[in-house]
């Protein structure tokens, strides 16, 4: 049996990654709206946090931090390194300086995961795990942030 190189798997996932984001991006477009929504559910005290830190411009804020996120998880197979600068000196920042519980950065990544898990069909298992193999992840990273 011949074994497939790991550079061979990271491109199978990324393209099992793309098939996922781009369907997503089909059934609803900006995802923007249902991830918000999932997330002020789950943590509203979010939301006067995201209306101070926009200041007067929540909206924006909003869809540049779910835009953030989704950069996150597409680019976390091939430039974790990247990511992990990313959270490393943004996560600390938010919790010291502006008082952004690291719960709520989760949380948003938790959503938005959430969002695009709802549109991967249930016979598509290899998509979903490795949706959470991304998550999972990211949200390891950001608990490592923290210190």
């Amino acid at each position: 049996m011949v074994q497939k190189s790991s550079l061979m798997i990271l491109d199978e996932k990324i393209t099992l990654l793309e098939t996922s984001l781009e369907r997503t991006a089909e059934q609803l477009g900006d995802i923007t709206a249902p991830v918000m929504k999932r997330y002020y559910e789950i943590h509203p005290g979010a939301r006067a946090s995201f209306r101070e830190h926009g200041l007067g411009n929540t909206v924006k804020l909003e869809a540049e931090m779910v835009e953030s996120v989704v950069y996150c998880l597409m680019n976390w197979l091939d430039r974790p390194q990247e990511i992990r600068i990313m959270f490393g000196s943004t996560v600390p920042h938010h919790e010291e300086t502006l008082h952004v519980k690291t719960d709520w950065f989760r949380g948003l990544v938790d959503a938005a995961v959430h969002v695009i898990a709802q549109t991967i069909p249930i016979a598509r298992q290899d998509e979903r795990n490795l949706l959470e193999e991304i998550h999972q992840g990211i949200n390891n990273l950001i608990a490592d942030a923290r210190f």
